[in-house]
């Protein structure tokens, strides 16, 4: 007996959907761009730290430190 429905696999549900070559291409490339775009961010935020600033954010950071590292994903 074969289910159909909700949670069946009838005719509705589809598998996942594969890409062409020139759109995995497009997607990479935007993935990459994301990329540069956080390590630009990145770089931004240390050089506008002093020095104690710096020591304080990478090697000595406070818990909300950590939190604000988190919620940003590094």
């Amino acid at each position: 007996m074969r289910v159909f429905g909700f949670f069946g696999n009838g005719p509705g549900r589809r598998g996942p959907k594969t890409l062409n070559p020139e759109q995995q291409m497009n997607n990479s490339a935007l993935q990459q761009e994301k990329v540069d775009e956080i390590v630009s961010k990145q770089d931004s935020r240390y050089d506008a730290m002093s020095e104690d600033e710096r020591e304080k954010y990478y090697m000595k950071p406070s818990l909300m430190t950590k939190i604000k590292k988190a919620l940003r994903g590094q």
